[in-house]
């Protein structure tokens, strides 16, 4: 089966996913979280394992189920049949030797959220929470973080006097979700030279409306990469990295929101119920208490 993936894909009508689940409103019952459970590799259960707290544990379960969903809907891999690896930059992958899929995950605020695309390409994917919690003043924290932005990215950021800090918050986070979801799509994840990558942004984000008229210059050339970005709700913005030749199939497409049932509807458990595992999440606090 896996051996006819270029030939099931040419079949496909649809190549392109977006998803998007709100983790934080998932209170899992004891047969949910084993049903989900069951479905993991090994390796991908011992790591999840490892979290402390609740919200951490369904931010990445959900994205390694959102993989597997992908592959088993839009591939066509029987799901019993999927063996997710890492590259040598710890990117998740198909362990296929014809890299006919590509997918990228995150998870930050609320969401995860999952972009996928068939085809010999990469993508890249961030989702960022509109909000600052560090502590320190923002004015502070700008300085910290002065380095990771050129000259222009700070006047975007900044904008011009009376700009509120929400507004500032914003587009930090606008431009940080860029400049994760390019490495990302690199396959060098943030350890590129961030303070290289100047992003120009033109129109305002908006809620499940997808611009793509932000570009990418490095050393005054235009990189040839799309950058489409949207606002998943009023908190949490995304931004996707794409291959300029992207097919147009792909191009604009807004993030569907997943319920469990969704994506779980075709899942396959392949191991059986591991109600110690279960029992040690329940026992999880949901988050640190501040």
């Amino acid at each position: 089966m896996i051996k006819n993936i270029s030939n099931i894909i040419t079949k496909m009508t649809h190549t392109s996913a977006r998803w998007s689940f709100n983790w934080s409103e998932w209170t899992p019952t004891e047969k949910e979280f084993q049903f989900a459970v069951a479905c993991l590799q090994l390796d991908e259960k011992e790591r999840i394992g490892r979290f402390v707290f609740k919200k951490d544990v369904k931010a990445s379960l959900i994205g390694r189920l959102m993989m597997k969903k992908f592959i088993n809907e839009y591939a066509n891999i029987p799901y019993n049949e999927i063996l997710l690896t890492k590259d040598e930059n710890n990117r998740p992958m198909l362990q296929h030797p014809s890299q006919l899929v590509d997918f990228n995950v995150s998870h930050q605020g609320n969401y995860t959220v999952f972009a996928g695309e068939l085809g010999n390409l990469k993508i890249g994917v961030d989702v960022m929470k509109r909000e600052y919690s560090g502590g320190k003043s923002l004015s502070e924290f700008f300085r910290i973080m002065n380095r990771n932005f050129t000259i222009n990215e700070w006047t975007e950021i900044k904008g011009p006097p009376g700009t509120s800090e929400s507004e500032q918050i914003a587009m930090f986070v606008r431009h940080w979700a860029l400049k994760e979801s390019y490495s990302k799509a690199l396959g060098c994840g943030i350890t590129v030279d961030l303070d290289s990558l100047d992003f120009r942004t033109t129109s305002k984000l908006k809620e499940q409306e997808v611009i793509d008229d932000t570009v990418l210059e490095i050393k005054g050339v235009l990189q040839d990469w799309i950058f489409e970005e949207t606002l998943i709700d009023s908190e949490h913005c995304v931004a996707v990295t794409l291959p300029k030749n992207i097919k147009s199939e792909s191009r604009k497409k807004t993030f569907e929101r997943l319920d469990f049932n969704q994506l779980m509807a075709n899942a396959v458990p392949i191991f059986e119920c591991d109600r110690d595992f279960c029992k040690s999440y329940f026992s999880k606090d949901e988050k640190p208490i501040l």
